[in-house]
């Protein structure tokens, strides 16, 4: 009875958990693309069991992981509990499509003694919430004149002049999730000629200022769902630029999942032409 009674409260656990994390990927709720690691726990060593995906409680629709391309499973299926362990585990990879289906993950467990019994965790499939936008701050400032102030490095003295830098504010943000994330940014400007454009800072509201690692990636804790990306672009008269961030390797920290929207990663501010003056000069 102590091991039907363990492995009972492993799987209502287990949904527990899942009711209290819909905003996320959990095992009764995994989103596509994501994989989850199924225990049990409180088996004896020389416990034979038998893990398997069926669309129907009892076992009476087994699938077969071969044919059913909305899952795999990752390891074995079957095993004997080793000396002095107690658990038994299976990794599951949910594919695309997996959302439009229910399914039922089972284990079979036989003590040594002889006896069997069976138990099911209900697993409601997921789309992929999780998305980071991209997005000019604020949203709609899509073009802006040149920045011509003293702090931005204009120098508007003849002999001395300078065009100076235009600083814009890009916000990245999460949806879909409540964990951890992480992104590169990568900026691009036409024309191409300008080299000197690069992102300055980045910062998060709760965490400050965030430092990329040695791949150019921001890690955000789960306490901040949005960044400012700082951007500095040299000025240059009688020219046009449009700035591009384009957000990419983007995942998120619980499910190491992409972002579910690609059409939205990629922003644009444009800034317009600052007129020429050849020369100021006595006539």
């Amino acid at each position: 009875m102590t091991r039907i009674i363990r492995l009972t409260f492993l799987i209502t656990a287990l949904c527990a958990f899942a009711v209290m994390a819909k905003a996320q990927s959990s095992p009764a709720l995994p989103y596509e693309g994501a994989v989850h690691t199924y225990v049990v726990n409180g088996l004896a060593p020389g416990t034979q069991y038998a893990f398997y995906m069926a669309s129907a409680p009892h076992g009476s629709s087994v699938l077969n992981d071969g044919s059913v391309v909305e899952f795999d499973f990752l390891g074995e299926t079957t095993g004997t509990v080793s000396p002095g362990e107690s658990t038994a585990a299976l990794s599951v990879l949910w594919n695309e499509g997996a959302a439009a289906h229910l399914f039922y993950l089972g284990i079979d467990v036989t003590h040594p003694d002889g006896c069997s019994v069976s138990r099911y965790l209900r697993i409601v499939p997921q789309v992929n919430r999780f998305d980071l936008l991209s997005e000019n701050l604020p949203v709609d400032n899509t073009e802006s004149c040149p920045a011509i102030g003293a702090t931005d490095g204009f120098n508007p003295l003849a002999t001395e002049y300078s065009a100076g830098t235009t600083t814009l504010q890009f916000k990245v943000r999460r949806e879909g999730s409540n964990r951890g994330w992480s992104f590169e940014p990568v900026i691009s400007i036409d024309p191409s000629w300008n080299l000197d454009v690069d992102v300055v800072s980045v910062v998060a509201p709760v965490t400050g200022t965030l430092i990329a690692d040695a791949s150019n990636i921001y890690n955000v804790p789960a306490t901040d769902s949005e960044v400012i990306v700082n951007v500095a672009v040299r000025n240059y008269e009688g020219t046009e630029q449009v700035v591009t961030l384009t957000i990419r390797n983007q995942e998120e920290e619980h499910t190491r999942l992409n972002d579910s929207n690609a059409e939205n990663d990629r922003v644009e501010h444009r800034i317009m032409v600052m007129p020429v003056i050849m020369e100021l000069e006595e006539i």
